[in-house]
């Protein structure tokens, strides 16, 4: 797959899961294939970088999580920054009227690769 960047920089993706393995590995995926990444732990820690960090390209969340959901965090997101790419994933999660991408757990790296910059070259 090609650099997401495409010779300028490179693209940032907001990874949120409660589980700290979970976030370990995505990033493991992200950054090799070109990403920035930027990890919390909770969607009240995403909505308070959102709000203040505009580099931004991508929301990649949990859908169930402890607090605020990742169905939450995503309207809010898209509140803050209408244009925001979002993707959910969850292992468990499955609503198909739902408008946002969902990747479901356990996925493989390219599968996330694939729906990450499907997303930034799609919307």
């Amino acid at each position: 797959m090609a650099s997401p960047g495409r010779g300028d920089s490179p693209k940032v993706v907001l990874v949120v899961d409660d589980d700290p393995d979970v976030r370990e590995t995505i990033v493991s995926m992200l950054e090799p294939a070109g990403f920035t990444v930027i990890d919390v732990p909770s969607g009240r820690q995403a909505l308070d970088i959102l709000e203040r960090d505009s580099t931004i390209d991508v929301l990649f969340t949990d859908v169930m999580m402890p607090g605020i959901s990742g169905i939450t965090l995503a309207k809010r997101a898209l509140a803050i920054r209408p244009e925001l790419r979002v993707v959910l994933t969850s292992a468990y999660f499955r609503d198909e009227s739902n408008e946002l991408p969902c990747l479901r757990k356990p996925f493989r790296g390219e599968e996330l690769l694939q729906a990450i910059s499907g997303e930034l070259h799609v919307r």
